[in-house]
């Protein structure tokens, strides 16, 4: 694939949409003990335990005997993305991603309001955006916009779906003027219309404050203020990223990212 003909900056990731990976996610740590099903339960383990291979493959089980299992299927999604956040090589990234995408629209299938599968969807579509043709990551984006509003409406103050409004704000902001104008006039992008900077600081520090302990969300917090050339806030913003615990599989390399950028606001 031709990177260049992508609207969305690769740079961003493993950070971007995900992982995203959090909704419920972020709570479920005190959630998914009360699941009546130990499937459930030994799945949700291993993903806490950092094995995201191993937790996809248990959430792939019960699918396989059930599959209309939504509690599964929205976590198989998950555990997707979280595997393409891992992977090397834009190929096998969008494959986990695209897998990631219809474990999720399988689980909406089943609960057209279920906000977790809603969000994985969210998620799984936001991640490959940002590596995909000019055309497809505009309609990606649009159906990001979209879907993050129908899931702000059954909850306001979903973290998940605020950050990746607050992603997309930040990248078709750092789109040259040429690549937006084909994006909302020649595509007739209304959600590419809509951004601004102002926008996506407002969502980013909003979902940091709706999930303070979520390492991904401050670290694109950080990245924005970066892009912006607010030193000062940037610093302050991803030496927070270094002083939270790791939770998800992917927040350990998120911190290594932090670490390399805290090294540019202080030259």
């Amino acid at each position: 694939m031709n990177k260049a003909l992508s609207p969305f900056s690769r740079s961003f990731l493993p950070a971007v949409f995900l992982l995203t990976a959090t909704p419920a996610a972020a709570a479920s740590q005190s959630v998914w003990w009360q699941s009546s099903d130990p499937r459930i339960v030994r799945g949700e383990q291993l993903h806490f335990d950092h094995r995201a291979a191993e937790s996809l493959e248990a959430f792939e089980n019960i699918i396989a005997a059930e599959p209309d299992n939504y509690d599964a299927l929205w976590r198989a999604a998950r555990a997707a993305v979280v595997m393409g956040l891992l992977a090397h090589g834009t190929e096998i990234e969008n494959q986990w991603f695209m897998n990631a995408e219809d474990f999720a629209r399988r689980a909406t299938e089943i609960e057209p309001d279920g906000i977790d599968g809603l969000h994985w969807l969210v998620a799984s579509k936001g991640l490959r955006s940002v590596q995909t043709n000019s055309l497809d990551a505009s309609r990606l984006g649009s159906e990001v916009f979209e879907l993050a509003h129908r899931i702000l409406e059954m909850d306001s103050l979903h973290a998940g779906a605020i950050h990746a409004l607050g992603v997309l704000n930040y990248e078709v902001q750092k789109l040259s003027s040429t690549e937006r104008f084909i994006a909302t006039r020649v595509m007739g992008n209304r959600a590419f219309r809509l951004t601004s900077w102002e926008d996506a600081e407002r969502y980013l520090t909003r979902a940091v404050e709706l999930a303070p302990d979520f390492i991904l969300y401050w670290l694109d917090l950080g990245k924005m203020y970066l892009e912006r050339e607010n030193m000062e806030r940037a610093d302050e913003v991803l030496q927070r990223v270094l002083e939270l615990e790791p939770v998800h599989p992917p927040d350990a390399e998120l911190q290594k990212v932090a670490t390399r950028l805290l090294a540019r606001t202080r030259q």
